[in-house]
């Protein structure tokens, strides 16, 4: 799944998954269903079947709803329902296994009342029985079926095998389905079919669910999927986990004026009946059914589906294979760069991995209603508009390089996925890691001037550094069973940290046994399942095969797999022997808090520790560090040091390595005293690690705060932005704790004014026809730093630009890297008519990028009362799209006035927000934002709301818990490092 996410706070934000949201259970037939059956009986064959569908023996006494839940307020609910304890074991057994699914879908999204659509469709599956039984489970869920819909029956012989009942299981969420008697063993000619089954589509942002966007005054609607990681069961039954794969034939039913696309390439549209697919359409309105390609061997989560009115953009590749891009009529025209970037990157990663992309087509659709950044569907990859849809003189240099990346994140999962596929989801840090440092090197091949390497440590890495030095975190490789579970590990540890450890790998065994080593694992596995092992063995026989040296790939990355946490290398020197002694530690941003995960391993790891003096970096850190490497197998190990006394050593070469280093303390100053005469030794990788290195050691207690705060001075001459984002960043945190209650923020922001001045001077509001893309995002960055810190000059030439803007009826331009902030500083000095307008115009505005910045920027108001129905328009999908909710509420919290008022808000109406099924991602990233608090009451609170809903928490009470983790460091910061710092800069500070 796609995305950068890397993630939420950014532009680059991914969030996953969607919850369906509850309702009644058991069959309703209310007065007018009832009366339209009885009438259309009367009248056609069609009621005999719908009739029977009513009125058989049930699968079980409290199937899934088919009715859309009842609509909800903003009003708190009287109290939390109690869940069920979560089953466990929940796997389908083996012995019975999908090989080939005939699938047709067909959409009712015809017409004004969207709370009246719903989908039916048609199963086949044939069947490998592996071993003989009476009894076959399969998924599905939110899909009402009964004995009667279900035959199964000998292809062959077209013999009937009695189905004597079948039971649902809601907890497991499959049909437990009994036979008269039992099915022979090696059979492969067993079919299951349900020839007519019906559903709900709703607007829930799972399986195959209901999108819109407006068009010349009208709503246009769209049913689009999102299967990963177990909603392909609320779409059709199904046996839904990685390791069944089978071939697919997929048929979609439509109105011949609308499109539909699926995986494969379209081979042939036939009329039919529409009443046989839906109850509101009589005959004479023509359908439809569009057929689709045998699809390869595949799983169930990698369908995709979509009938809507999109137009399209196409191109071909050096082999002849097309690819097109699918969006509404408005924005298609603006998805021609990222059909550039995919074209490009599906060939360059065929070169890379000396693996052919098996398919002749890729469609790419960028949809109004997503929940993830994109979703890697085989043949069809589904984007939220954002992530596809780029207007080079709207749209930031930000959100092109998260299209590009996002693009290539999903490019990987081509190969890494969808052609060989991990055996279950605890293993799906393998696929989502893997794409998220492969992305990567898809980029850097097509843009190398993005230097997408050095911009990986001040994000992905760092992120995966902070939440890995949590006790709360988890190790990489973590068993799930359930569907709360597997989303649960959706997370920054799965995504930044699988790809921060793959990173690793790459860094130390080199670029060409990592590119060997992978392609071929890919092809000794294709079409199939597999675990990390597989992939271990097959770089541990390349590295012998390109160095004629032994490393047992396996026996390190265990290490960084199976234990959560990472090292701090403790350095101290032997002056005379000129021995270097490094000692590991788990690094913990509160050394007091205790592990939730015990370590086979006593939390010490095999590291490649790469190692670089002043006399042989003198011209600099080279790109291949892996001649550089050092393993480390001990707690305590000594190493030669090939420099003079008075000199520096530098570890962790172009931070390529998972673990942090605390040098001593003359070596931290002769470092700091090199950035200061020439930074450019260093490279921006470097820079970016001594910056993120010290502050965090400084904040755990390690370190004084004088090392990283001094180090700061030195960023007066840095014209990079790696190193700067890094050190704002860090910072970031100093005024999170400080900026909305405590007297000691003055001193911070005078300190930062006096630092950023002359970098806002230097790059300015606007841009240049010379700047650089890394420019581009510098400008962004230091505008928005300068403006937090209340630089006059940068409020000033804000403020104007935003008034400009209001004046013209939001129609003058603002420079897309800065637009975000000029809106905030406008916003913040406003008052509610000229709110209301933005607002307004957000509702109209098509251009997603221009819609995010205003959405995030209305928070940015002074007035507490604002933000109070600003969080209760968030929950009103007329107001806010269901995917902004999450964006909002963090938005809100970012404001100085605005965590309080959130809170206060998510305490009121959680019951609410249960209700209206705002899934299990959302949840957490709504409930992130408290880890900002840094009070004893703050944290108590927190503790009693867990206490108080732990029962609706669901998989979010894991995000809960981080949080209240987070606040206790913030209290023991408080209580450790205030002082120290506010003492720095009470002597470096200008008032």
């Amino acid at each position: 799944m796609g995305g950068y996410a890397m993630y939420k706070g950014s532009d680059s934000s991914v969030s996953f998954g969607g919850d369906g949201g509850s309702g009644k259970r058991g069959l309703f037939l209310t007065v007018p269903i009832l009366v339209a059956l009885a009438l259309v009986f009367a009248g056609s064959v069609v009621a005999v079947g719908l009739i029977v569908h009513f009125t058989a023996p049930k699968c079980d006494p409290h199937p899934p709803p088919t009715t859309a839940p009842p609509a909800t307020t903003l009003t708190t609910t009287a109290g939390p329902t109690t869940a069920p304890p979560l089953v466990t074991d929940v796997r389908l057994p083996t012995g019975v296994k999908p090989l080939h699914y005939t699938v047709t879908l067909a959409p009712y999204i015809y017409g004004n009342n969207a709370s009246e659509f719903y989908f039916t469709g048609s199963m086949k599956v044939r069947l490998s029985i592996n071993e003989s039984t009476s009894n076959i489970k399969l998924h599905a869920t939110k899909i009402l079926l009964t004995a009667a819909d279900i035959r199964v029956y000998n292809s062959t012989s077209n013999k009937n095998y009695t189905v004597d009942s079948c039971m649902y299981d809601e907890d497991r969420e499959w049909y437990s389905i009994d036979l008269s008697v039992p099915l022979p063993a090696n059979s492969t000619d067993v079919v299951i079919e349900i020839a007519w089954f019906r559903a709900p589509l709703r607007s829930d942002l799972r399986g195959l669910y209901l999108s819109s966007y407006p068009e010349n005054g009208t709503t246009k609607y769209l049913a689009t999927s999102h299967l990963q990681p177990t909603d392909a069961r609320k779409t059709f039954p199904c046996f839904d986990e990685p390791a069944f794969k089978a071939t697919f034939d997929v048929s979609l039913v439509r109105r011949s004026d609308y499109i539909s696309i699926s995986n494969m390439p379209s081979i042939r549209t036939t009329n039919v009946s529409a009443s046989t697919w839906f109850s509101e359409m009589t005959d004479s309105e023509q359908l439809v059914k569009e057929d689709f390609e045998t699809t390869p061997i595949m799983s169930t989560y990698l369908l995709a589906f979509i009938v809507s009115q999109f137009e399209l953009i196409r191109g071909m590749d050096t082999q002849g294979r097309e690819y097109r891009n699918w969006a509404r009529p408005e924005f298609v025209n603006q998805t021609d760069y990222s059909l550039d970037v995919v074209r490009n990157i599906t060939e360059y990663f065929e070169w890379y991995f000396n693996v052919p992309y098996p398919l002749n087509k890729t469609d790419q659709a960028a949809v109004p209603d997503f929940n993830a950044g994109a979703m890697e569907n085989w043949g069809l990859i589904i984007y939220r508009e954002g992530r596809l849809v780029f207007n080079g003189t709207r749209d930031t240099s930000a959100i092109k390089q998260s299209i590009g990346s996002v693009v290539s994140h999903e490019l990987a999962h081509m190969w890494f996925g969808n052609l060989v596929t991990p055996e279950w989801w605890d293993d799906i840090w393998l696929n989502e890691g893997f794409a998220s440092f492969v992305q990567n090197i898809g980029v850097n091949d097509y843009h190398p001037d993005w230097e997408v390497d050095a911009q990986f440590v001040p994000t992905q890495q760092r992120t995966a550094f902070d939440v890995d030095s949590k006790g709360a975190s988890h190790p990489i490789y973590l068993q799930v069973y359930n569907p709360s579970q597997i989303n649960e590990i959706f997370d920054t540890i799965t995504y930044r940290k699988g790809a921060t450890v793959l990173r690793m790998l790459h860094g130390f065994v080199g670029d060409e046994v990592f590119r060997k080593g992978v392609g071929n694992y890919l092809r000794q596995n294709s079409y199939g399942n597999t675990f990390h092992t597989a992939l271990y063995d097959s770089l541990t026989q390349q590295y012998f095969e390109s160095t004629n040296k032994s490393l047992d790939v396996g026996s390190v990355m265990d290490r960084w797999i199976n234990q959560m946490g990472y090292p701090v290398l403790n350095c101290s020197v032997s002056t005379a022997a000129r021995r270097l002694t490094l000692t590991q530690n788990h690094f913990l941003s509160d050394p007091s808090q205790v592990p939730s995960y015990p370590s086979d391993y006593n939390y010490t790891w095999i590291i490649p520790v790469t190692m670089g003096t002043k006399q042989n970096l003198s011209s600099g850190t080279p790109e291949d560090v892996s001649g550089f490497v050092n393993w480390m197998n001990e707690k305590e190990q000594s190493f030669e040091l090939d420099n003079s006394a008075d000199d520096w050593y530098l570890l962790n070469l172009r931070s390529s390595g998972f673990y942090r280093v605390n040098y001593d303390l003359d070596n931290w100053k002769r470092l700091i005293d090199q950035l200061v005469s020439n930074h450019t030794v260093f490279s921006p990788q470097d820079r970016a690690r001594l910056l993120d290195d010290s502050f965090a050691l400084a904040s755990a207690g390690y370190l004084d705060y004088s090392i990283p705060l001094n180090m700061t001075k030195y960023l007066k001459s840095e014209t990079h932005y790696v190193p700067w984002s890094s050190a704002l960043s860090k910072i970031g945190y100093l005024h999170s704790m400080l900026h909305r209650q405590s007297p000691e923020y003055g001193p911070l922001s005078a300190y930062m004014r006096d630092l950023l001045e002359g970098a806002f001077n230097d790059v300015g509001l606007d841009n240049k026809d010379t700047d650089t893309h890394l420019t581009k995002l510098k400008r962004g960055l230091i505008v928005s730093s300068a403006c937090l810190y209340r630089l006059r000059s940068c409020e000033t030439a804000a403020t104007n630009k935003f008034e400009e803007f209001v004046n013209s009826s939001f129609t003058s331009t603002i420079t897309p890297d800065i637009r975000r902030r000029v809106l905030c500083e406008g916003v913040a000095t406003s008052f509610v008519a000229e709110w209301d307008r933005l607002f307004e115009f957000s509702k109209t505005v098509a251009h997603p990028g221009t819609q995010n910045d205003i959405i995030r920027s209305l928070a940015c108001t002074n007035e507490p009362w604002i933000l109070n129905r600003y969080l209760d328009y968030a929950l009103d999908e007329t107001k806010i799209r269901g995917q902004d909710l999450s964006t909002v509420f963090s938005s809100v919290a970012a404001n100085p006035n605005g965590l309080q008022i959130m809170w206060d808000y998510l305490q009121r109406n959680w019951n609410t927000i249960v209700d209206k099924g705002v899934g299990v991602f959302t949840a957490k990233y709504i409930i992130n934002n408290l880890a900002e608090f840094n009070s004893e009451q703050k944290l108590r609170e927190m503790e009693a709301f867990k206490l108080q809903h732990k029962d609706t928490l669901g998989a979010a009470s894991v995000a809960m818990d981080r949080a209240i983790e987070s606040v206790r460091i913030n209290i023991g910061w408080m209580e450790r490092s205030l002082l120290p710092l506010v003492q720095w800069l009470s002597e470096n500070s200008l008032r």
